[in-house]
């Protein structure tokens, strides 16, 4: 049987790679656009394990990752709008 959550999970591994990716592409590369992109990814992680502590009722919890998603992404894009 199915794990009823199994979409987000690989949702949120699969950001999570991403960003490594990306992140450690950004390094290499010295493109600020690229790390950008893998905060961003870490961003849709964060959301995702939101979604997952929201749907096994930790409410609490979830509602900390969607404020923490929130301030990241405010941030990079101001960031991203500013450099």
């Amino acid at each position: 049987m199915r794990h009823p959550y199994r979409k987000f999970i690989q949702m949120e591994l699969i950001t999570l790679f991403l960003a490594l990716i990306f992140g450690l592409a950004a390094l290499v590369l010295g493109y600020l656009i690229i790390l950008f992109l893998a905060f961003y990814f870490i961003v849709l992680s964060i959301i995702c394990d939101a979604m997952i502590l929201l749907q096994t009722r930790h409410t609490a919890e979830a509602g900390k990752q969607v404020l923490r998603g929130i301030i990241l992404f405010l941030f990079t894009t101001y960031l991203l709008f500013h450099l």
